[in-house]
């Protein structure tokens, strides 16, 4: 089954996916869910009966909607299903939604937060690139303090903590909520004069610069006038990725031949080894256009940070020259 409402159905970080929630994974959900129903909004262990008549019915209807309540996925590895999760309570207005999640109970002694971590990487960009949601938070009831520390390295934010909002076995328990909001990714082609010079300074920074194919400067003249050319053209993108009003880097995608198109990427240098820049790369990556089949990428042999982080993002090396490294990920 596939969603309308999504512009891809598949996603993917090395060996784990998220695919539309698969009617053949609905035993197991049924019985994780059981299992941990001390930390889920639900009332009574579910039945067989119970479970086929939520797949045919509720479930089977999310698929054709253009805008569900819900979108639930089975989270996989190397294809078998080890979890399921998803956004629920979606807010369409306001374009917010609340995050879902479960795993196979086997592994939440020692896996729980590779696991999270993994599912939010992927979820984030289902979320906020593909179906474009502002905001999405966590509604927790405060049994699991482990899962906090996934949240926040995550780059969910702790926003509130409902007092005594829930009963659990006679004593009522707090509910915390984190929350993560979408990063503002906006084309050059729209962005202010003072904005445009603002990504010229960072281009010119001598440590990012060094790195570059051309590390030589670009004057005011040019960069404007680059911008300038790129009006109208559908072949070279380029934008800008702010956090509020905060430029934290830089992306480009220019098309190299049908389905394939190269990538560069600039990061701010106050936010490298904070996990912030794969964040917002993972967001804009959910959100390319489905005849985008590959990126390519290259990195000087020497820039190890840079090496890390695209083995990191799953990008594959195709071969080497003795200067550069060269990437493709397929989409």
């Amino acid at each position: 089954m596939t969603y309308a409402c999504l512009h891809r159905q598949e996603f993917h970080l090395g060996a784990y996916s998220l695919v539309p929630i698969r009617y053949q994974d609905r035993l197991a959900i049924m019985r994780w869910r059981n299992q941990q129903i001390y930390h889920l909004r639900q009332v009574r262990p579910l039945t067989e009966e119970d479970q086929q008549k939520y797949f045919d019915t509720v479930v089977a209807g999310l698929f054709p909607q253009p805008h569900p309540d819900q979108v639930l996925f089975s989270y996989l590895e190397n294809g078998v299903c080890i979890g399921y999760g998803g956004l629920v309570h979606i807010n369409w207005t306001d374009r917010v939604a609340e995050v879902s999640f479960i795993m196979d109970t086997a592994l939440e002694a020692h896996s729980f937060a590779l696991h999270w971590t993994n599912y939010l990487a992927l979820l984030t960009q289902v979320a906020l690139g593909d179906l474009q949601l502002h905001k999405i938070f966590t509604y927790a009831f405060d049994l699991r303090p482990h899962l906090y520390p996934v949240l926040e390295a995550a780059g969910f934010v702790r926003e509130a903590t409902l007092k005594e909002h829930c009963l659990f076995e006679g004593q009522y328990k707090d509910v915390v909520i984190h929350s993560f909001i979408a990063y503002k990714i906006v084309n050059y082609v729209d962005c202010s004069r003072e904005r445009l010079l603002e990504i010229l300074a960072l281009r010119n920074r001598d440590d990012i610069r060094c790195r570059m194919v051309n590390p030589e400067r670009i004057s005011v003249e040019d960069h404007l006038g680059f911008v300038e050319r790129l009006k109208g053209r559908k072949d070279r993108l380029y934008y800008a990725v702010l956090k509020g009003n905060t430029l934290v880097g830089t992306y480009n995608l220019t098309q190299e031949a049908p389905g394939i198109w190269e990538r560069g990427i600039i990061a701010a240098p106050q936010t490298q080894g904070t996990g912030e820049t794969a964040r917002w790369e993972r967001q804009i990556l959910g959100s390319l256009p489905a005849d985008m089949k590959a990126l390519s990428a290259k990195v000087k042999e020497d820039n190890l940070r840079s090496v890390r982080y695209h083995e990191k993002m799953g990008f594959r090396e195709q071969s080497r020259d003795g200067e550069y490294i060269y990437y493709r990920l397929p989409l």
